[in-house]
């Protein structure tokens, strides 16, 4: 299901470079336009508005400087989430200005560095046509990334230890040799020491199985790339606004669907009611997100959306009239040979890393078994893999990538990898189930990351390197880079650099 989407709770944290793409056109940031004459001095602005953390004042700058077809009171929500969350925020570096984007480190209230930047227009008036909040290594390079190591057993180590994650497993595949390090204990405070073929959450991770079974359906002739909700899913009540969405628009969270990051038990309870089958859960919970109001129009605007995927897994059922768990079993690990890969909960071994978070008194074993999972199977809730099947997974992409058929025919594959832009400013790309990102110094690559919300999972695929790497640690938490993606970047250093 969702990884940490974003930095904070509003997150789309998919390619473990979290970033908050706010999509609205403003202006003057609580100030009047007369006393904002630079780009600089709206960056400025927008901070001051953050920290002041007033709902008022923000509802009144929303309506006088930010008209779009995003609800005020979603803008409002979402700023006053980030305010709370992280502020007060400092500037921590020099402004940097161009005549497209300014742009500044920024620090949180918990020492987080960050990178703010506002994509900007001057024309008729200075305006901002959208914000991006990422860690500050997304855009200072990742000179800090060790590629001091001997092996990925060492490697998993070193990580573990700077995470104070129990456990960590890595994998990689290059040129088709798999290799595999793990390290530390199952669970904290026990001796159990985590083993090459255990299996880990793999959270959002998931969105991109379930992309590749509408591939598979697509191919099938069972579906298209633009089947509509109301073709996908008949007789069933929706509000008018999603008939016309299509299953593209919904793998690169294009289709105005709510984002759903989570729900408290009391909320899943309403949904599921008395449903207690996985198939059963699911759709209960389709129709309560039919029932809502779209967040945005078709194609509108990028919304990480974990219902999103939820439909999709219920489209897939609708298709073939078997459950989603079962297609993911005989659809995608069976013929991969994933041996080490389980779907839903009831079938985990007890012997297996416990995903662990922690709070004022520690770190603790969490379990975070239940309806959600069924809910949100499509979102990749209740997925365990061992990080060598992920690794082979990532493997069968990037055959596709490279123009080899399998599992499904390459043009398929290069269609669930075309990516759109997330936001302005064309830095950022998703596509169907997978981002598509780039960092200073090394190979642009497709990945995504996951969480259950007590591990962190990161897979990476670089089509030019012949390269997949996996990373995963059985703790939750908003370090950044995470575990996984330290894991991906420090093998990167080695096997996919650029000059």
């Amino acid at each position: 299901m969702v990884s940490r989407m974003m930095i904070y709770q509003m997150k789309s944290f998919r390619l473990g470079v979290a970033v908050f793409v706010l999509g609205m056109s403003v202006s003057a940031m609580g100030q009047s336009q007369t006393e904002i004459n630079t780009p600089t001095e709206l960056l400025k602005s927008m901070i001051d508005v953050l920290n002041a953390h007033n709902e008022e004042r923000m509802k009144n700058f929303v309506e006088k400087w930010a008209p779009t077809s995003v609800p005020v009171s979603q803008r409002v929500k979402r700023w006053m989430d980030l305010s709370e969350q992280g502020g007060p925020f400092k500037i921590d570096s020099p402004v940097k200005e161009t005549d497209k984007v300014v742009e500044a480190i920024v620090v949180d209230r918990m020492g987080t560095r960050l990178a703010f930047r506002l994509h900007f227009k001057t024309a008729p008036s200075l305006a901002i046509e959208g914000i991006q909040i990422m860690p500050s290594f997304a855009v200072e390079g990742i000179g800090a990334t060790s590629t001091d190591w001997k092996n990925l057993d060492d490697l998993a180590e070193t990580l573990r230890k700077k995470s104070h994650s129990p456990a960590m497993g890595i994998a990689m595949i290059r040129n088709g040799d798999l290799k595999i390090g793990v390290a530390g204990v199952r669970t904290v405070g026990q001796k159990g020491s985590v083993q090459p073929a255990d299996v880990w959450s793999v959270g959002s991770i998931g969105k991109s199985i379930c992309s590749t079974i509408i591939g598979m359906l697509v191919e099938k002739k069972k579906l298209s790339w633009n089947e509509t909700l109301r073709s996908a899913l008949p007789g069933i009540p929706m509000n008018k606004a999603y008939e016309k969405v299509t299953l593209a628009e919904i793998m690169r969270h294009r289709g105005g669907i709510p984002e759903d990051p989570g729900f408290r038990r009391k909320e899943v309870q309403r949904i599921v009611g008395s449903a207690n089958s996985p198939k059963a859960i699911r759709a209960a919970y389709i129709r309560d997100i039919l029932r809502r109001t779209p967040i945005a129009a078709p194609n509108e605007r990028f919304a990480y959306s974990n219902a999103g995927y939820a439909l999709l897994s219920s489209i897939a059922e609708q298709a073939t009239g078997l459950p989603y768990e079962t297609l993911v079993r005989n659809w995608i690990f069976k013929p991969l040979g994933l041996k080490n890969s389980i779907m839903g909960h009831e079938n985990l071994p007890s012997a297996r890393p416990n995903g662990h978070m922690e709070d004022s008194s520690g770190l603790h074993p969490v379990d975070q078994t239940g309806p959600l999972e069924s809910m949100f199977a499509g979102a990749g809730g209740g997925i365990s893999m061992s990080v060598g099947d992920l690794a082979k997974f990532g493997q069968m992409h990037l055959n596709g990538l490279r123009g080899k058929d399998g599992l499904l025919k390459a043009s398929t594959i290069k269609e669930l990898h075309r990516g759109i832009p997330e936001g302005p400013g064309g830095e950022r790309f998703y596509a169907c189930g997978w981002g598509i990102d780039s960092l200073k110094g090394i190979e642009t690559y497709h990945g995504h990351n996951g969480s259950n919300g007590t591990m962190r999972a990161q897979i990476a695929i670089f089509p030019k390197s012949n390269l997949v790497v996996v990373g995963i640690v059985n703790r939750g938490g908003e370090q950044e880079p995470a575990p996984g993606l330290e894991a991906v970047l420090a093998i990167a250093k080695k096997y996919a650099t650029v000059r």
